[in-house]
């Protein structure tokens, strides 16, 4: 999930952007030498909270990722690894893990990191229980203890085999206990607070304007590969891309339009680096809400989905069709609405679930988007549902948006059917099932079924190739009771200048941007 898009406020001539951003690196950074090693990143996307615990969306993600870790994570690659923890072992019932800690780590502002900073950020999470819904990810978590000034033991209300992916989210980010307060969100702002033990310290942040990341110089692990990071908020993707090719930026994440992207792959003087992704978007219905809480209705929408028409038509082919919440390449992926609905859409079907839901046609309902949180782009998506819809003469399509402040504090109190889109919290298909489909959801779509949550507890109690069995009959049940229908599935890109080198190494399925690892010269 992702939030809302501020205005980039330095939009004007290009030199007087360069002439800005140069003056707050030589500003942040202290002289011009060091500016030369400063990688300077662009993106459309907005910070929400910057505080881990309050949390849940990518753009605010991208900036946490630098400042915080938890216990475990991915620092290299796609394979988890412990990070802060040194290793965490379970009981046989998967309900108590036990986690040793690295000793010796620091946080950003010299504290030393020890297990009571550890049980004071989970238990800051639970207590706080910010709306953005991160806390959500802790659902099992019955109570944090310590053993010493390394150890710290997990007690669970449930087994749980995924357990260390939940210490790789920033639910799990540790947090100094002497600067974060216990019950409540720090304020974006308030940079001398916001310590964690990453690579880089939160130097400043200005809403809609820009991120400013100095080296950790009490970091415990390998340098950054760079000086610092600066990224600046664009309010217009054709303005970041106009940036990025006359050299203001060094290179920029997140996000291009399919016809921007062909056009910097001609751009002298710049690359665009991809790699399979497992970034998705889908449509949610409120499961209880009125009309979309007639299954009918759903499956009449699910056999239409245009979704080769969507990767095609709109995005160019730089997408694909996704026939399940799990993407594909994730183990335990099946392609269950292909199985129910089919590869393409079926007019006969869905006439035939709408003489079955028992309403006039065509019938009147409402589609909701985001118009630029996730790209430019989502209008031309939702005009192609919209098409697909009325061309079927079984529904007559009102299209609706708003920026996502509003937005997403609508979820699950207004909008009946509605756009999302999903970034990995950890790369399983545990993330792109059980968020989803446990009951009081993130996203407030009233689902909850019996069978699903029992099935939900078999999965995270399971390892192997008995865990993946339970993950075929979730995706099986999802696609037939459809409190959401996902359509397509898009991979990692980021472009940049090419005397920057880095990129390729940090593009993977954890859809993590290590800026740590980018450099430039």
């Amino acid at each position: 999930m992702a939030k809302r898009r501020f205005r980039w406020l330095l939009a004007g001539s290009a030199v007087a952007v360069l002439a800005v951003t140069a003056a707050l690196a030589a500003t942040a950074y202290g002289g011009s030498k060091a500016n030369n090693k400063i990688v300077v990143d662009g993106t459309t996307g907005t910070v929400v909270n910057i505080d881990p615990a309050n949390e849940y969306d990518y753009d605010s993600f991208t900036v946490d990722l630098p400042i915080f870790q938890g216990l475990y994570g991915f620092p290299s690659g796609a394979k988890l690894a412990p990070v802060l923890a040194t290793g965490c072992s379970h009981t046989k019932n998967l309900k108590t893990w036990t986690c040793h800690l690295r000793h010796g780590v620091k946080f950003s502002n010299g504290d030393s990191m020890t297990s009571a900073d550890v049980k004071y950020s989970f238990d800051r999470v639970q207590a706080i229980k910010g709306d953005q819904g991160i806390w959500t990810l802790l659902t099992y978590l019955k109570s944090t203890t310590v053993s010493g000034p390394y150890t710290v033991v997990f007690h669970l209300t449930a087994p749980d085999s995924v357990w260390p992916y939940i210490l790789s989210t920033n639910a799990g980010f540790v947090v100094d206990k002497n600067t974060f307060p216990a019950d409540k969100i720090l304020a974006n702002t308030d940079t001398a607070h916001m310590i964690g033990t990453g690579p880089y310290a939160l130097t400043k942040f200005t809403a809609g304007q820009q991120v400013v990341l100095t080296p950790n110089t009490h970091y415990w692990g390998a340098k950054p590969k760079n000086g610092g990071v600066i990224i600046d908020y664009y309010s217009k993707s054709s303005t970041m891309k106009l940036d990025l090719q006359q050299g203001h930026i060094d290179m920029a994440f997140q996000t291009f339009t399919p016809t921007e992207i062909s056009s910097l792959k001609k751009t002298k003087g710049v690359k665009v680096h991809s790699a399979p992704g497992v970034n998705i978007r889908y449509l949610v219905f409120n499961v209880t809400r009125p009309p979309f809480n007639n299954i009918n209705v759903r499956r009449a929408i699910a056999y239409l989905m245009p979704r080769q028409a969507i990767a095609g038509r709109v995005w160019h082919h730089t997408v694909k069709p996704l026939y399940s919440m799990v993407p594909a390449g994730l183990p335990g992926h099946t392609n269950a609405y292909k199985t129910l609905y089919g590869a393409k859409p079926n007019l006969a079907k869905a006439k035939a679930a709408m003489k079955a839901a028992k309403v006039k046609k065509p019938f009147p309902i409402t589609l909701w988007y985001t118009p630029s949180h996730y790209g430019d782009v989502s209008a031309d998506e939702y005009i192609e549902i919209q098409r697909a819809l009325n061309a079927s003469k079984l529904f007559k399509v009102t299209l609706k948006s708003a920026e996502w402040a509003q937005y997403s504090s609508a979820l699950g109190k207004v909008y009946g059917a509605f756009q999302l889109g999903w970034f990995p919290d950890y790369p399983d298909a545990d993330d792109y099932t059980v968020s989803f489909y446990q009951p009081k959801s993130f996203y407030n779509n009233g689902y909850a079924n019996g069978k699903m949550n029992k099935l939900i507890a078999k999965e995270r109690s399971s390892t192997g190739t008995k865990r993946i069995k339970y993950l075929h009959a979730m995706q099986a049940l999802a696609a037939k009771t459809l409190p959401t229908i996902p359509y397509w599935q898009g991979d990692m890109i980021a472009a940049g200048r090419s005397n920057v080198s880095g990129i390729p190494s940090t593009l993977d399925a954890t859809y993590y941007m290590r800026f740590w690892l980018i450099s430039k010269s």
